[in-house]
C-alpha cells in the first residue's frame, strides 16, 4: 500500500536497539549521512557480536522498509528453507518423531547475510565493508559481557559443548565467562573480515559456504553447500490493517505478523479501547485476543508457496466474531517455541525507516558453529513438524513458520516504528506497546510500560500461565486472581517479556525513541 509521501521534511535520525554498543554504531551511521538501511545493517552485525545468544550470521531475518520518497513500504523475507536432504523421511530413518532442538540437524540455511546484501544494494548508500567493520574490530578485540550475557551463558552451559564455544565462552577453569570479562571471537572475526573483502556471495558460495558445508557434513547434519548457493532474500508486501486511525504494517507469513493484527481486529471487535492499557479488563481482553489470534495462527501460518492464508477472511471483523463466540475450553494453548530474537529499528534525516527482527531462535541457536567460520547456526529447523497431516510439516526446501514480525503504524505519514524479541509473545508485546502509544505514551513510556505475556516464553512452561509483572500494580493483579486468571508475578522488568524498542516521527519533523530497559539497550536520537 502506497502511503502519503513525506514532501521535503527533514528529521532527526534515530537508532534503537537491545545493546547499546550497537545503537551506538548505528547512530554514528546516521550521523556520518548513512540512511536507514546503512545503519540497520551496522547495528544487526554488532549485534550478532554483542549478544551472541539471540542473532548472529547463522540467524534469519525479516526487515520492513518504508521509502519516503514513494510512500511505499516493502519487506524483505530473510528466512531460509529447510535443506533439499530434509524429509521427514529422513529423520525417520534416524529414529527421530521430531525435530531435535540442537545440534546439526534443526539447522535451515541462514538469510541474515543475504537480506542484508538485499537491502544495501536496493536502498544502501554506504559499501557492505564499511558498515561490517565497527563488527570485525568488536569481535577481534573483544567487548566487555554483560550481567544478562552472562546469565545466559550460564544457563545455556550444558548445552554449549562445541569446543569452539567452549574456547571462547569459558575460562581456562571451564567456568562460564563472567560480567565484565572480555570476549573475543576471533573466527567471527575472520568470517567478518572475509564478507568484506568478498562481498556477502561467500558466505553463500564462497569460502565462508566451504567451512559450513565441511563442519555439517562431519557431524551427519542434512545443510548443504548447494543449499547455501541456491539461497535468494524475498521482496515480499507486508500485510496491513486499520486500528483505531492507523494502518499498522507487519512482516508477511511466513512471519506470524499477521497473529498481531488478528489480536487487533479483536480486540476492535471487543471495543476493548474503552478500557485502558494495563487496566484488568483490558488485560482479559488481550488473553481473548491472544487466544483466538494463535488458533488461527497455528492453523494458517507458514510457507505461502505451500499453504496460502486466507488474510481477508482472518482479518475480517466477522470472522473475530465468530472466534469470539468459541469458548476458551476449545481453543487449543497452542506450541511452544521458545526461542531469542532481538529486534532493532532506525530512521534517517530523509524520513526513511526500516523494523527488523532477527534471530537464531533459540538461545545460542542449534549450539553447533559451522566449523572454523565460527558461525553460529540457527535451529529454525526444530519449529517444523513431522506429523502428516501438519499444516507447518517439514518439506525439503519449505520455511517454517517464523515467529519473527516486525511492524510499523501510520497515520497519513510514517508515525511508529516498533517491534520485540520474545518468540510467540512478540506479538503480544507489539499490541501492547502500540496501545500504550495510542493512549498518548512516548516510545520510551510505551516500551517501559508493564507488560503482561499469556503462554509458555519457555518450552516447559504451562501454556496457560498469564505472567504479569509485578508493576502492573497490587489492585490490577488482586482483581485478575478473583476473576480466576491466577496471575503469575513477576519482580521488576522481566526479559521475558520482550525487548521492545520504538520510533516516533513526529509531525513537525522532531524524533522520539525509546529502547526497553528489559534489555541492554539504548536508543539514540542524533541531534
Amino acid at each position: 500500500m502506497i502511503q502519503a509521501v513525506n514532501s521535503g521534511r527533514r528529521h532527526q535520525p534515530a537508532a534503537a536497539c537491545p545493546h547499546h554498543a550497537a545503537s551506538r554504531v548505528g547512530a554514528d551511521v546516521l550521523q556520518a549521512g548513512g540512511n536507514a538501511v546503512d545503519a540497520v545493517v551496522a547495528m544487526n552485525a554488532m549485534l550478532s557480536v554483542v549478544y551472541p545468544h539471540m542473532c548472529g550470521l547463522g540467524g534469519d531475518t525479516f526487515i520492513l522498509h518504508y521509502s519516503a520518497a514513494d510512500g511505499q513500504v516493502r519487506g524483505i523475507n530473510g528466512s531460509g528453507p529447510a535443506p533439499a536432504l530434509a524429509s521427514r523421511d529422513a529423520f525417520r530413518a534416524r529414529g527421530l518423531d521430531a525435530i531435535p532442538a540442537r545440534g546439526p540437524l534443526p539447522v535451515t540455511v541462514p538469510g541474515t547475510v543475504g537480506a542484508w546484501d538485499e537491502a544495501l544494494r536496493r536502498f544502501g548508500s554506504r559499501p557492505l565493508a564499511e558498515l561490517l567493520a565497527p563488527a570485525e574490530q568488536a569481535a577481534r578485540n573483544g567487548f566487555e559481557i554483560t550481567a544478562k550475557l552472562e546469565s545466559w551463558i550460564d544457563i545455556s552451559s550444558p548445552e554449549l559443548t562445541d569446543p569452539l564455544l567452549r574456547r571462547n565462552f569459558f575460562d581456562a577453569a571451564g567456568r562460564p565467562l563472567a560480567a565484565g570479562a572480555v570476549l573475543r571471537q576471533p573466527e567471527v572475526a575472520a568470517t567478518l573480515r572475509r564478507l568484506m573483502d568478498h562481498g556477502a556471495r561467500d558466505f553463500y558460495d564462497g569460502g565462508i559456504a566451504e567451512q559450513i558445508d565441511a563442519a555439517v557434513r562431519a557431524a551427519d547434519g542434512l545443510l548443504r553447500r548447494e543449499d547455501l548457493a541456491r539461497y535468494a532474500p524475498r521482496w515480499d508486501t507486508p500485510l496491513s490493517m486499520s486500528y483505531r486511525g492507523l494502518e499498522v504494517f507487519v512482516t508477511a507469513p511466513n512471519s506470524q505478523g499477521i497473529t498481531a493484527l488478528m489480536m487487533l481486529n479483536a480486540l476492535a471487535a471487543m471495543d476493548a479501547s474503552q478500557h485502558a492499557p494495563g487496566s484488568a479488563d483490558h488485560i482479559e481482553a488481550l488473553v481473548r485476543a491472544k487466544r483466538v489470534a494463535f488458533a488461527d495462527r497455528d492453523r494458517y501460518v507458514t510457507d505461502p508457496d505451500h499453504l496460502e492464508a486466507p488474510v481477508e477472511q482472518l482479518l475480517s471483523r466477522e470472522h473475530a466474531h465468530e472466534l469470539l463466540a468459541i469458548p476458551e475450553s476449545a481453543l487449543d494453548p497452542g506450541r511452544s517455541s521458545g526461542g531469542d530474537t532481538i529486534y532493532l529499528c532506525a530512521s534517517d534525516a530523509e524520513g526513511n525507516a526500516c523494523s527488523v527482527i532477527q534471530s537464531i531462535f533459540f538461545g545460542f541457536g542449534s549450539a553447533f558453529v559451522g566449523g572454523d567460520s565460527g558461525v553460529l547456526l540457527q535451529n529454525r529447523g526444530h519449529y517444523f513438524s513431522l506429523e502428516e497431516d501438519h499444516p507447518n510439516r517439514l518439506e525439503p526446501g519449505k520455511r517454517t513458520l517464523h515467529t519473527l514480525m516486525a511492524c510499523m503504524a501510520f497515520e497519513g505519514d510514517l508515525r511508529l516504528v516498533f517491534g520485540t524479541m520474545g518468540a510467540d509473545g512478540q506479538a503480544q508485546t507489539n499490541v501492547q506497546v502500540l496501545e500504550h502509544h495510542l493512549a498518548g505514551e512516548s516510545p520510551q513510556e510505551a516500551v517501559d510500560a508493564p507488560r503482561i505475556l499469556h503462554g509458555r516464553f519457555y518450552p516447559d512452561d504451562d501454556p496457560t500461565v498469564l505472567n504479569v509483572e509485578e508493576r502492573m500494580g497490587a489492585d490490577v493483579i488482586a482483581e485478575l486472581a478473583a476473576r480466576g486468571q491466577e496471575p503469575n508475578v513477576l519482580p521488576g522488568y522481566d526479559e521475558r517479556l520482550g525487548h521492545a524498542h520504538a520510533i516516533e516521527l513526529r509531525p513537525d519533523g522532531s524524533t522520539l525513541a525509546g529502547s526497553d530497559p528489559r534489555s541492554d539497550g539504548a536508543a539514540i536520537v542524533v541531534a
